[in-house]
């Protein structure tokens, strides 16, 4: 009989009994489970857990190799790269390099799935979906074969030895999961009263949501989550590497994406993260110029047409950018940093925009307010999952607005002469320095424009 797929929510008490039920009928696939904004997924095979992961970058086997210092910091980028890239496992590309032997694998991917289970343990509620039509991956080389009640029992050890998470009555549920997804979509349409909506464009607007967030829940998934590259960026990138020249985050915002979730997806206690394209690069040392060269070379990260939207982001990211680094010295941050943190939003909107296909617009009000509404919560998840550090996370959801990272990002958008969303920020309402910072972005940015229009 085939196995149904399952979903809800639980108390963590009674995970036992989901992974029980699971190998008791000996199923086939994969188990996520979400607490807030972060996924952690466990491959099943026969009952047995195979393989364990996490939408959350230190919560990964590279980073958790990393973490125990088993090989180096750059043999395992060079392998996170590669695997992301070429699409192999990345188990596979380790040990094909000879960086780890399969008995360090299994040993450190053992003790990842134990972690990740004792924090679920700790957590108030969990949302799970146990999907048995995902395809895993039973044949690869480094394969847990954990006995459920064997990973349950070591991971509550494991949970008891330290004090709980405090996360208050509930798990704010901040995932891209089916539920999340439902609830946001009912509080945008409570804000939309007064606007009148034709019922067949709030069930087809109901659908899109749920299409979209399916997609970009697979897409945080996968690991580092990288894009493809537009034809125009992807030129100036090439350009750039044969001149030997970093490129800039407002020539190439989409490779600032891809190389800050590749050396980021490495995160350890004591390891730095990069807060710009400069600081990934250099992090990147010798490997730098042959990573963004797999990238061009690669069809599946290289975009075969332009957009009509291409243009218009461009232009978009170098008004930002000139503004971003106007504002970056009043505001305490380097001038890369402050400019990465303007031109990252416009990566995710770009792939958010693009999620929402035309023939969906059904609902113009309400396309748009889910879309302003989702930015926020795709920016949470992909920053987690590409391990962004706090000044990047905070221009992607745009929290803490007291963080400098928020406030470079909505300043920098407004001297554009872009619309925002919700209210204008008051960073500057009682600061001068602020304000003069601010007129001189302004203009920053309109000579950025108006370069750009002369084809600069």
């Amino acid at each position: 009989m085939a196995m149904l797929a399952l979903s809800g929510t639980l108390d963590p008490l009674h995970l036992n009994d989901l992974l029980e039920w699971l190998h008791m009928t000996r199923a086939t696939g994969r188990l996520f489970l979400s607490t807030g904004a972060v996924t952690r997924t466990f491959d099943l095979s026969g009952g047995k857990v195979i393989f364990a992961s996490s939408s959350r970058a230190a919560e990964r086997l590279a980073s958790w190799l990393l973490r125990k210092r088993v090989a180096s910091r750059q043999a395992l980028l060079k392998s996170l790269a590669i695997s992301q890239i070429q699409g192999e496992p990345f188990t596979t590309v380790v040990l094909r390099d000879g960086y780890l032997t399969r008995e360090d694998l299994v040993s450190a991917g053992t003790a990842l799935a134990v972690a990740l289970v004792s924090r679920i343990l700790k957590e108030q509620r969990v949302l799970f979906r146990f999907d048995p039509s995902y395809p895993v991956r039973r044949g690869e080389p480094v394969n847990l074969e954990l006995a459920c009640s064997q990973l349950i029992m070591e991971a509550a050890v494991s949970a008891d030895s330290r004090p709980p998470t405090d996360h208050g009555e509930t798990v704010p549920m901040a995932s891209l999961e089916p539920p999340s997804l439902e609830a946001l979509f009912w509080e945008v349409m409570a804000g939309l009263s007064g606007i009148t909506v034709d019922p067949s464009e709030v069930a087809a607007s109901h659908q899109t949501l749920l299409r979209v967030g399916d997609l970009l829940a697979r897409w945080v998934s996968q690991g580092p989550p990288l894009l493809p590259l537009p034809p125009r960026e992807a030129a100036v990138v090439s350009e750039k590497l044969e001149r030997g020249e970093v490129p800039r985050p407002e020539e190439a915002p989409t490779l600032a994406w891809d190389f800050l979730a590749l050396v980021n997806g490495l995160d350890a206690p004591g390891s730095s993260r990069a807060g710009s394209l400069h600081e990934a690069w250099m992090m990147a040392a010798g490997d730098a110029q042959d990573l963004a060269r797999l990238l061009l070379e690669n069809s599946r990260w290289r975009r075969d047409r332009e957009e009509p939207l291409d243009e218009t982001i461009q232009r978009m990211a170098a008004a930002r950018a000139a503004a971003a680094r106007a504002l970056a010295p009043t505001l305490g941050l380097a001038e890369e940093t402050a400019a990465t943190a303007t031109v990252l939003p416009l990566v995710l909107l770009t792939l958010v925009l693009t999620a929402f296909s035309p023939a969906d617009a059904t609902a113009t009000s309400l396309q748009g307010a889910l879309v302003r509404r989702l930015l926020p919560l795709v920016g949470k998840t992909a920053g987690t999952a590409s391990g962004l550090p706090e000044v990047l996370l905070a221009a992607l959801t745009g929290e803490p607005s007291s963080h400098p990272g928020a406030q470079v990002a909505e300043l920098a958008t407004l001297a554009a002469g872009e619309q925002t969303v919700g209210e204008p920020s008051t960073a500057f309402d009682d600061n001068p320095a602020v304000a003069g910072a601010f007129a001189s972005a302004r203009e920053a940015a309109q000579k950025a424009l108006a370069a750009k229009s002369a084809g600069r």
